[in-house]
């Protein structure tokens, strides 16, 4: 073997990848039911490399999204009313339900549920 080919045998080069590839295989795996794991596996990548990936398409850093839609929102004038002071044992605020549709399908959250989680699961269907 050339001495060339045998210093150049035991490294690997790197794979550039192409802005529009990061961003589709980025996208595949918002998909419900994804794994990571296993889209990096399927393209030979690590995978905390496409979790970084991923990081930048929710930052918008890996180029245009077009699926990107906004979506309407409703203003008015409603006011809220003052709150009245509770003088006796308070009582557990009752359970609420929020319904969201989205192009990918319909959010229903019951319950109290944290922002964070509200926000992770928006994320997904978008």
């Amino acid at each position: 073997m050339d001495t060339s080919k045998q210093v150049l045998a035991g490294v690997r080069s790197r794979r550039r990848w192409p802005m529009e590839e990061k961003r589709r295989i980025a996208q595949e795996t918002f998909v419900a039911g994804a794994s990571v794991s296993r889209i990096a596996q399927q393209y030979a990548l690590n995978a905390n490399q496409l979790f970084q990936w991923r990081k930048k398409y929710r930052e918008g850093r890996l180029g245009s999204r077009a699926t990107t839609k906004l979506l309407p929102v409703a203003i008015t004038d409603e006011r809220l009313s003052e709150a009245e002071k509770v003088t006796g044992p308070v009582t557990p605020a009752r359970l609420g339900v929020i319904e969201i549709d989205l192009p990918k399908g319909k959010l229903r959250i019951e319950g109290r549920v944290e922002l964070v989680t509200m926000r992770a699961a928006i994320e997904c269907l978008l």
